[in-house]
């Protein structure tokens, strides 16, 4: 397979805490730098790893590393974006949007621009989203 096929992937081990989701999306707007998509697509991708590393942090528990895991593939033009954390407890689901609360928001977020999303509790909590990088035809 040659280089320009191959998927191209990130994985790194994060520290729970404040700063995970700001290196989250550096990570993502690094990885997707030099592919073939909008600026604002691009920010999207980065938008989804920004909030469900920052939802790992808030809801989920670290490793006892202190760590989380945050994973990215680009596969064609479909980010695959993938945060696991030790957690297996609490309901992973979008919240109602209620405009005077200032938080939580970021799983409806991350429906919002993905394409689809899934959890998988088996080890832990991985969610997993897929963010489209091509404009999608209605």
């Amino acid at each position: 397979m040659s280089d320009s096929t191959q998927a191209r992937t990130v994985r790194r081990r994060l520290q729970h805490g404040a700063g995970a989701g700001a290196t989250a999306r550096e990570l993502v707007l690094e990885l997707l730098a030099d592919h073939k998509t909008t600026d604002e697509l691009r920010h999207d991708a980065a938008l989804v790893a920004f909030e469900l590393v920052a939802n790992a942090v808030a809801h989920g528990h670290p490793d006892p590393d202190g760590t989380i895991e945050l994973c990215c593939a680009l596969e064609g033009d479909v980010l695959i974006v993938q945060v696991r954390d030790a957690g297996s407890s609490g309901a992973v689901e979008p919240r109602p949007l209620k405009p005077e609360v200032g938080h939580g928001r970021g799983l409806a977020i991350v429906d919002a621009l993905s394409s689809s999303w899934a959890v998988d509790r088996s080890d832990g909590t991985v969610v997993t989203a897929y963010v489209p990088l091509a404009w999608q035809s209605v």
